[in-house]
């Protein structure tokens, strides 16, 4: 898992609490029946909302401070998984539990979608036909052209988005996916505790136990808990592990989730909208037709809004900031379904080689 400057990202990988569900028909068909509703809409055509600079005091404000939300970053309940397809179900048969997202490794792969959207701060931007929101944690923008056809691009981490508002929501539809994003199948058994990696698993999942010296380990400081001012999942400090941090089950939460290629036809239509004004209401569905039976709908995720002096979740500044990758402390070999940590003392000093100390 990579050391990086906004080390939120770390926390987030290890947190797996969120559902899925299903109810709507199959891929392709709901991608048309999505496409339909899209062109029907009064969110659509030239003069639609989001196409000019006017539009921008008539839109919620998704686009003050920033976007933070401690929802999980898989789904980890197995009773809501989708059922397969029998070519998914031979590959889920089969499968190794891992206790890492593919590719958060040496040479910072991004995750693509919709990882790259949960595991830290987002920020909105508006020009017009066209709004930008920038993950930090992956130190990339995804890009939404808003009232326009989908049309056809070459594959993307983040794919081809286009929006259109229907009321105070935001629907965007997403196609062009890369092959090599992470892309979840379901939930499985997962590793035993003490082969998981973070807060809650023995020792932190470090050779010798704990983080490096002055490294803070995901969750927080030394001594359990999350950074001062912010509340874990589920509550304050102390509502889960003793000092603030997280129990083992969510910390091997992330292990149980299921990864696998993804279909040429794969698309994503997410659906956001203030709930209330500080909180941003984000709703996926994944469209599959060559792993699920059904479409793919994950539980709803909320992100609390971010502004410098106002925010009660956590020490942020409500401002973007740059994401840099720096290096990896642990290496997943997919060949032989393994781990290599490296020495946290050797870590360090390389660490803190690179920052002139």
């Amino acid at each position: 898992m990579s050391v990086r400057t906004g080390s939120w990202v770390t926390m987030s990988l290890l947190l797996g609490v969120a559902g899925c569900s299903a109810d709507k028909p199959g891929a392709q068909g709901a991608k048309a029946d999505g496409q339909a509703a899209s062109q029907a809409s009064p969110g659509t055509g030239t003069a639609a909302l989001g196409s000019t600079w006017s539009d921008a005091e008539k839109m919620p404000d998704f686009f003050s401070g920033m976007w933070m939300t401690f929802s999980a970053m898989v789904e980890s309940d197995a009773k809501l998984n989708v059922p397969y397809t029998a070519k998914a179900q031979k590959l889920v048969d089969a499968y190794k539990p891992k206790r890492d997202i593919p590719y958060a490794q040496d040479g910072c792969m991004s995750p693509g979608l919709p990882i790259g959207m949960r595991a830290g701060p987002v920020k909105f931007t508006y020009a017009p036909g066209l709004i930008s929101i920038y993950m930090q944690s992956v130190g990339d923008t995804r890009f939404i052209r808003m009232n326009q056809k989908q049309g056809k691009t070459s594959p993307k981490y983040y794919g081809n988005s286009v929006g259109h508002w229907e009321g105070d929501t935001l629907v965007v539809e997403t196609d062009d996916f890369l092959p090599d994003i992470t892309f979840q199948y379901g939930v499985g058994k997962g590793l035993p505790a003490s082969q998981t990696f973070g807060p809650g698993a023995p020792g932190g999942g470090i050779p010798g136990g704990g983080p490096p010296p002055g490294v803070v380990p995901p969750g927080g400081p030394p001594g359990g808990g999350p950074p001062p001012g912010v509340l874990p999942p589920g509550g304050p400090p102390g509502s889960g592990l003793p000092g603030g941090g997280v129990p083992p089950d969510i910390a091997g939460g992330l292990s149980k989730a299921i990864w696998g290629p993804h279909g040429d036809g794969m698309h994503m239509v997410e659906r956001m909208r203030l709930s209330d004004p500080q909180t941003l209401e984000m709703n996926l569905t994944i469209y599959d037709d060559s792993v699920w039976t059904k479409p793919y709908v994950v539980a709803t995720r909320n992100y609390r809004r971010i502004q410098k002096g106002v925010s009660e979740i956590g020490p942020f500044s409500g401002e973007p900031e740059e994401w840099v990758c720096t290096v990896s402390i642990t290496s997943f070999n997919p060949d032989t379904n393994s781990y290599v940590d490296k020495d946290p003392a050797e870590m360090v000093k390389f660490l803190d080689k690179k920052a002139g100390k």
